[in-house]
């Protein structure tokens, strides 16, 4: 079915006549006459205005149009890359609207066709880049509704950096509700928006959450990783899993504790004797750097709460307590030093 079958069809179930569609997308009568009778199709920039109109997707109302293997994708893009090189970035535009309204439903080619004149347009492989704009942000917008999240993402991501680089910061902050709050780039292009907005407490404030967050991330995956390690008794591995953790903690200030911790499990699944007594001992003496990543100039312009039930000589007897057990550590009984420690 042809793109003008498929204006015609919905726009008669939605009861609309063509002058009322036509005053509805701000164009004449007659042209929405010639797009039904095939002898013109609409603009990129209404392809979206339509559907919204007559109440189905993008892909409903392109459904004419024959979808393009990524073979085919990666060939129109790499002779588009041909055009530039040898024909500039004026010829090689002209023939990337010409592609784009051939292939009107296939928002991965348009997305890439985007970006590659974009970043010309940034780069200043074009003289008066501003010409350009309204036709690259439209195959942007136009992409926004594709149901593949990575597309959303990156001309989310284009369109946020264009309005940015243009100061019209409402306009770039409407792109952020693209990202999940989950997603820590929504935060540091927020604090991006910040900086540029002159906010700099609200700035570092914002990229600091966002570098307290990924350590705990980071912490995880580790961990994560040292328990199959030590599933497996792959104990060389897991030290050096332990080690990384250990050099994390001390990267991101997280305390000289946090930083022996890492270490505890190797040497327990280990049943090493020696290793135990030194990691149990270390933490023994740094239980009090517990809390040391909220002094960190890392994190300056947090606010941490702070615990009033913290108590150092509470949690080091409860730590003694556990290390006591004569049944998780009996592999440690009769080894003098180790009672010595304990028995504080």
């Amino acid at each position: 079915m042809q793109i003008g079958s498929v204006i015609r069809k919905y726009r008669k179930e939605c009861g609309l006549t063509q002058e009322e569609m036509a005053k509805r997308l701000g164009v004449t009568t007659p042209a929405v006459n010639k797009w039904e009778n095939g002898n013109t199709n609409p603009d990129i920039e209404l392809l979206a205005p339509i559907a919204r109109l007559l109440h189905i997707s993008l892909d409903t109302l392109l459904s004419f149009q024959e979808k393009l293997t990524d073979m085919e994708i990666e060939t129109l893009i790499r002779q588009m890359g041909d055009k530039l090189e040898k024909e500039g970035f004026e010829k090689t535009y002209e023939w990337a609207v010409q592609i784009t309204k051939k292939y009107q439903n296939c928002n991965m080619l348009i997305w890439q066709i985007a970006v590659m004149l974009d970043a010309g347009r940034i780069t200043g492989a074009c003289g008066n880049p501003e010409q350009y704009d309204e036709q690259i942000n439209a195959w942007y917008e136009m992409v926004l509704q594709d149901e593949n999240e990575e597309i959303q993402y990156h001309a989310a991501d284009s369109l946020f950096g264009f309005y940015l680089r243009k100061k019209e910061y409402v306009a770039a902050e409407k792109y952020l509700n693209y990202f999940s709050e989950h997603d820590p780039m929504k935060k540091i292009f927020r604090a991006r928006l910040y900086k540029e907005q002159g906010k700099t407490e609200e700035a570092y404030k914002t990229i600091e959450e966002v570098l307290l967050s990924q350590s705990q991330t980071l912490g995880v995956t580790f961990s994560f990783l040292l328990s199959m390690a030590l599933k497996e008794k792959d104990f060389d591995y897991g030290r050096v899993l332990a080690e990384k953790m250990g050099a994390l903690a001390h990267t991101f200030e997280m305390g000289k504790y946090s930083e022996c911790s890492t270490m505890l499990d190797v040497v327990y699944a280990e049943k090493n004797v020696e290793g135990t007594f030194q990691v149990v001992r270390q933490l023994l003496e740094n239980v009090e750097s517990i809390g040391d990543f909220s002094g960190s100039k890392l994190y300056r312009h947090l606010q941490f709460k702070k615990n009033a039930r913290w108590n150092a000589d509470e949690l080091r007897e409860k730590l003694l307590e556990g290390f006591r057990d004569e049944t998780e550590f009996s592999y440690m009984k009769g080894y003098e030093p180790w009672e010595k420690l304990v028995s504080k």
